[in-house]
Formats: C-alpha cells, structure tokens, sequence
C-alpha cells in the first residue's frame, strides 16, 4: 500500500494521518501470538516462584494481564515497552505495505528507529495513561526538525472509551515545547503552562489500521474505561541520512556521521535498516539478525535536555 500524494499532504499539513485496512487479521496474530506466548511463560514462572496463584490461562489475549495484575504487576514490566523482539515484533516492523507507506514520506532509505514500545493499556493501571508529550521530547535535539514518523498500530479495536489517542493539529509546524520528567508515570510531560494552544483531535483507530504522528505532533491518551485491555504497539521509522547508530555487522557504519552529530536520534537501543535502494546488502532480513543487534547494542545515553 503506499499513500496517495493527498494522504501525504494531509500528513505533513496537519501532523497526523490514519491509515485503515492496513494489516490484516493474519498480519497481526504472530505478534498476538507472541505476546501470549511471553505472558504464559512468564506467569507459570511465577507461579514457580511463589508470586502468583495461577496462570489464568483460562482468560483471552484482551483479558488475561489484568487477571494476572489484580496480583502483581511484576509480567507487566517484564513485556511492556520494547523488551520483546521476536519473530512477530519483526514481522510487524518489517511489513511490506507498512515500509511501502514510509517510502512516501522518508524516502527509500528507511531505519527502523529502536524506541519501538508494546503498549498494554491495562484498566484501572496508573501506566496506561500517557500526558501530553511530543516523541521529539525523547530524542536527540539535533533531530527535532527531521521526521521521524510514528506508525502507531492498535490490535484491539482503539476506541475513545478504551482510551485511543489523542492529537493536536498543525502544532507540529512549531518548536518542540518544554518537558517535565514526571516519574511517578514513568513519562515525560508537557507541562499545562507549556503546552502549545490548539485543537484537540480524539482520534479512534480499528484493528487493522494505523495512526501515523510526526515526531513533533502533541499527543496523549488517557484511562482505559471499558474490560478489554487497549493493546498497541508504536513503531518508528526515520531516514537513513538522520543519525542512526545501525551498522551492518562489520563496523561499517549505513552513513557517515558529522563531528556535531549525535550517534543516533535515540542512542539507547539499536536501530535496524530495513529498507535500502542504495545498499540492499545491509538491510537486516531476519528477526534472529535484530534480536542480536538489540541484544549486543551498547547502550549511550540519550542528551539531557530537561534536567
């Protein structure tokens, strides 16, 4: 699928865009499958180590971790964010029509940024409600006026009351704002004093579909009202010619860097070239090939901006 030459003004024009039909149903269920696979194995440890009295594997992918919460959030952190990286979290990043619709707005260089995250919008957890930041606020400075597109996929039905995201128009032609570190959320925040005036847009996404943010674009998103966990998954993708720590394997670097550059807009985890006209050989293939460069990746902090 790539976007039409309106999608992609609409995209750049307003900040933000919503692709459905994306995925299929059989596109998204080896990540599922994944993600239930980690939660059953993590549980029956668990279990094993006296901090469960069951697995729950009676419940569903939609409600089987808020069964396993109401006794420790331990799993929780254990899986969140972007500590998988199998098979399925691969296929995701990597799919076809996904990369087709990058092409249209990085160009045909395309880096899998490493700040790809697994969200379980848990109901009644304090974690799933995200404050209103920009992701720019995460990355390097010296990226703020590059795209680094967000690509957040849901795969549960996305709907207001299961606390989809919330976006604020045409703010992104702006400067990024002043962020707080707010760690009792585990988050950064635009503070209300800070944050830009503008129009806010709730924006509910179906399974199968895609919300699409630049890096500079205001969101948040807020509780999860309903029984149904809001599971999601946002991936990054950025041009290989903005910093990227990514090399092939041989200590050949996918771009020169300059002196005044940071290593990579996020340093600390590894980035992945998935798609190149111009070395088609660098291109990471598989996911056992990923999963080692996460996994050997050298962390270097990312600049403190905000104290």
């Amino acid at each position: 699928m790539k976007l039409t030459q309106p999608q992609i003004e609409r995209f750049h024009e307003e900040g933000y865009l919503v692709v459905e039909d994306l995925f299929t149903a059989d596109d998204l269920q080896p990540l599922i499958d994944e993600i239930c696979d980690a939660i059953d194995t993590r549980a029956r440890e668990l279990v094993a180590q006296g901090k469960l009295s069951r697995t729950y594997d009676e419940e569903g992918f939609e409600t089987r971790l808020t069964r396993l919460m109401e006794e420790t959030d331990e799993l929780y952190w254990s899986i969140g964010s972007g500590r998988l990286d199998g098979p399925g979290i691969f296929g995701l990043l990597t799919h076809p029509g996904l990369l087709d619709l990058m092409e249209g707005l990085v160009g045909r260089e395309i880096i899998a940024s490493s700040a790809y995250r697994l969200r379980p919008k848990v109901p009644g957890f304090f974690h799933g409600v995200v404050p209103w930041h920009q992701d720019s606020g995460y990355f390097e400075p010296f990226c703020d006026r590059g795209l680094i597109v967000t690509v957040w996929v849901p795969l549960v039905d996305a709907t207001p009351e299961r606390g989809c995201l919330q976006v604020m128009p045409r703010v992104h032609h702006g400067e990024v704002a002043r962020h707080v570190n707010r760690p009792e959320l585990k988050y950064l925040e635009i503070p209300p004093e800070d944050l830009p005036a503008g129009e806010v847009v709730t924006v509910p996404v179906p399974k199968g579909g895609a919300l699409l943010l630049t890096n500079r674009t205001p969101h948040c998103s807020a509780a999860n009202a309903t029984d149904v966990i809001r599971w999601s998954m946002d991936l990054r993708y950025q041009s290989a010619d903005l910093p990227t720590n990514y090399s092939r394997g041989d200590d050949e670097p996918v771009r020169e860097t300059r002196e005044e550059e940071p290593v990579a807009c996020y340093p600390p985890e590894a980035d992945c070239l998935v798609r190149s006209r111009r070395r088609p050989e660098a291109v990471v293939r598989d996911w056992e090939r990923f999963r080692e460069l996460r996994r050997t990746h050298v962390m270097t902090p990312v600049t403190t901006r905000w104290g």
